[in-house]
């Protein structure tokens, strides 16, 4: 879930300093035992974008990765609208939010400065990026699983390429990397959160990745985004 903590790091040159770390990310070595990812590994099928992006999405865990540290575990969430005119393509406006764990629970908000792409409609597969960026540059954003009926997704920053000791994983730079379990409800459903980290156990990640969110007293947050522009 990419944040505008990107744009604030990498001011002045953050299209080169992305670069760099999608071509490292690439590159790390994958282990040797395990095949990561499965030969079976597949996204979800058949995919609504408009009932995905309908309401908000509360993190109930999560993988740190180099712009999303444990430091901001509290009171996550995403949300989506889709958007036309973008320059660069992006179909869809982004809006990440998360607090510090720490007192005073310094927010992390990156307001308007992430877009999504749609690369595969049926297969729920985005690739995200800062608005003013080229999508050459965007970062996979795949939908693994998803279930408005029982309200949770299982969303992955591409492929789990990397081999671990207790299955795959993503990288943990800024592009292809990242796992989290969205759920609707803010209120944590551990029964609904067990059988996600299922899911992705079945899909060959190494769910000991994942990270609990706290989601308890957390500020009232703003109303939510509306589905289209």
């Amino acid at each position: 879930m990419p944040s505008a903590r990107n744009v604030l790091v990498l001011a002045g040159t953050l299209a080169a300093g992305i670069a760099i770390c999608r071509v490292a990310g690439e590159g790390e070595l994958e282990g040797s035992s395990s095949q990561c990812p499965p030969a079976d590994f597949e996204t979800v099928e058949n995919f609504d974008l408009e009932s995905f992006i309908s309401k908000r999405w509360w993190a109930q865990q999560q993988m740190e990765v180099s712009y999303l540290s444990k430091d901001v575990n509290r009171c996550v969430y995403a949300e989506y609208k889709t958007q036309s005119g973008s320059f660069w393509g992006y179909d869809v406006a982004v809006h990440n939010h998360a607090e510090g764990v720490e007192e005073p629970h310094k927010v992390k908000d990156s307001g308007s400065f992430i877009c999504a792409k749609v690369v595969d409609a049926k297969r729920g597969k985005l690739e995200v990026a800062p608005c003013f960026l080229p999508s050459i540059f965007a970062g996979p954003y795949w939908v693994l699983d998803y279930s408005e009926s029982e309200g949770y997704a299982l969303v992955s920053g591409g492929a789990p390429k990397h081999s671990s000791n207790d299955g795959c994983k993503t990288g943990s730079g800024i592009n292809n990397s990242g796992l989290w379990i969205f759920t609707r409800a803010q209120t944590r459903d551990q029964a609904l959160v067990d059988k996600v980290r299922g899911i992705a156990k079945a899909k060959g990640f190494d769910v000991s990745v994942l990270n609990n969110i706290d989601q308890t007293a957390c500020t009232e947050p703003p109303s939510e985004m509306s589905v289209t522009v």
